[in-house]
């Protein structure tokens, strides 16, 4: 039976929510920020009035002048963007630590705060920037905080899309959706954030600030949404951590709802991908959340994105055992599915309804120029399409094994820290192998001709690989991510992604002749013998290997 998610909040949960968001009104006029303590900047947005964005270079100013003035931080640069623009990253906690192993060495949770992967996207980077500011100045509730948990503020990601002009724009100075990276890691920007900060502080909880969702919400969220990660990820942020910001916004008169938008029969949610950074941190065994402005109202916006990252940390705060013990039980559930192996891979799902209804709020009507009137509609009793299904399933190996070439490939892989091995004596073994129907391509971001493989039978063969040959074991921490990238039928595999384009044989194609010599291309084609297999083979059983690790 494939997993699913989710099972619905308690009752009593979706009735505080219906009335809250029934009862709240228009947003104060006036947003009550903390005082500044004597000594401590303001951001550039709040100089102006929330009149203008804090732009990338008086962000720097603000994050130096706030290490100034605090003990509580650590301020930092994590990479480069591709136009050279440097990266920030800031530590909190109490004691203050300046690397991982002491942060881990505390026993309590970590939790990370980003912002602004898409460059056009600010709102909520303006709230994460005062916040910062809260989180630093001894004696506020905010910064009592930290004798419970550390934090590390990533709080633009993406500055080369926000300076592409005055609005930003969505994508890198490319133009390509940096969100829709994290298993490619082709972008300097996202492959330092994954490398120099998921991987190496590997946090408990990712949270993503971005614009977009529906009005009349002042704030949408979601988690992780695809079938493989482990399911309690997921129902803590539906059960629990949803339900503490939909209140906390409603006492300031907010909105807050999932990600992305419904009508009268049913609510939409973002997209399942393992490349979309929610999804991504799933994989990894971890709390990745979503937050949307819906609305670039600056100010209330920032306010909005302020509480609802607030939120978070005081819940893992006081929820520090049962967070950490969350993840950790998903660390482990991945290293045990390897080693038996067990399970299965979702390699294709969609999305069907929850098993409860839901109420929520649309915008009907106010057409550009069309003269009518905007009105919010209360929706009862629809579906909620959030429940990841999986619509084809594989079954886990023990181990993956990709041939001596797949450079590129492992090279991919190791981008993320999984752990890869090599033979070092050959060896001859008995594998599951897919055959090859068909071969297809299509535009995919940046890649002009991502390449599909239609996957026919599968064959059980004895077959002998070379010294050199790279072996994947899935029983380790990233194991589900490693079967995800080397299923050659999900959406974000190492072969889509055009790293083995050299070693996969395509139906129809004739094979040029000459052994692979530099004059090949003078000898006749010669026809392909046997059936056409892809290139990573499973290795289904536990198997003694003369193997040493790929550093």
């Amino acid at each position: 039976m494939p997993r699913t998610a989710s099972l619905p909040r308690p009752a009593l949960a979706l009735t505080v929510l219906a009335a809250l968001t029934l009862l709240a009104g228009p947003v104060r006029a006036q947003i009550p920020w903390l005082p500044v303590a004597d000594g401590f900047p303001t951001t550039a947005a709040e100089q102006n009035g929330f009149r203008a964005h804090t732009r990338h270079l008086e962000m720097w100013d603000y994050l130096r002048a706030l290490r100034g003035a605090t003990t509580e931080m650590r301020l930092g640069t994590y990479g480069l963007t591709q136009q050279g623009r440097e990266l920030p990253f800031a530590i909190f906690s109490r004691p203050l630590v300046s690397d991982p192993l002491e942060a881990q060495a505390l026993g309590r949770p970590i939790v990370v705060l980003a912002a602004n992967v898409h460059g056009g996207e600010r709102t909520f980077r303006e709230g994460l920037l005062i916040l910062m500011r809260d989180l630093a100045t001894p004696g506020t509730r905010v910064n009592q905080l930290l004798d419970e948990v550390t934090v590390i503020v990533t709080p633009q990601l993406n500055p080369d899309g926000f300076e592409a002009s005055a609005q930003g724009q969505r994508g890198n100075a490319w133009g390509i959706d940096l969100n829709r990276d994290y298993v490619k890691l082709e972008d300097p920007a996202i492959a330092a954030l994954v490398a120099n900060v998921v991987a190496e502080w590997r946090p408990h909880v990712f949270v993503d600030g971005h614009n977009g969702g529906s009005r009349p919400y002042n704030l949408n969220y979601q988690c992780p949404s695809h079938v493989d990660p482990m399911l309690e990820l997921t129902l803590i942020c539906d059960r629990e951590i949803f339900p503490a910001i939909d209140r906390r916004l409603a006492s300031e008169g907010y909105r807050a709802w999932y990600y992305t938008g419904g009508n009268e029969q049913e609510w939409q949610v973002g997209g399942w991908q393992a490349r979309i950074g929610r999804n991504y941190v799933g994989f990894l065994n971890s709390i990745g959340i979503l937050f949307e402005a819906p609305t670039q109202q600056q100010e209330s916006g920032a306010r909005a994105g302020y509480l609802a990252y607030l939120t978070v940390l005081e819940f893992v705060t006081q929820n520090a055992e049962r967070v950490m013990g969350l993840v950790d039980r998903a660390r482990e559930e991945t290293v045990a599915m390897g080693a038996g192996p067990s399970g299965e891979v979702a390699v294709q799902m969609e999305y069907a309804p929850e098993e409860y209804p839901v109420d929520y709020l649309v915008i009907r009507g106010g057409g550009r120029g069309n003269g009518t009137r905007e009105d919010t509609v209360q929706v009862r009793g629809a579906r909620l399409m959030k429940k990841p299904v999986a619509t084809r399933l594989r079954p886990r190996p023990w181990a993956y094994i990709l041939p001596r070439d797949a450079v590129a490939a492992v090279a991919m892989l190791r981008r993320h820290r999984i752990h890869v091995e090599r033979l070092v004596a050959p060896a001859t073994l008995d594998v599951d192998a897919y055959t090859i129907d068909d071969v297809t391509y299509e535009q995919a971001y940046n890649h002009a001709a991502a390449m599909r493989i239609e996957v026919g039978d599968v064959r059980t063969l004895e077959q002998n690989f070379p010294t050199g040959t790279y072996i994947v074991p899935t029983a380790q921490p990233l194991g589900r991510l490693a079967a995800h990238m080397l299923e050659p039928e999900t959406d974000d595999n190492v072969i889509y992604w055009n790293t083995m384009d050299a070693w996969v044989p395509r139906p129809g194609v004739r094979a040029a002749g000459g052994g692979g010599l530099p004059n090949a291309d003078r000898e006749p084609s010669l026809p392909f013998t046997g059936p056409l297999l892809v290139p990573i083979y499973k290795l289904m059983r536990p198997t003694p290997l003369t193997s040493a690790v790929v550093e």
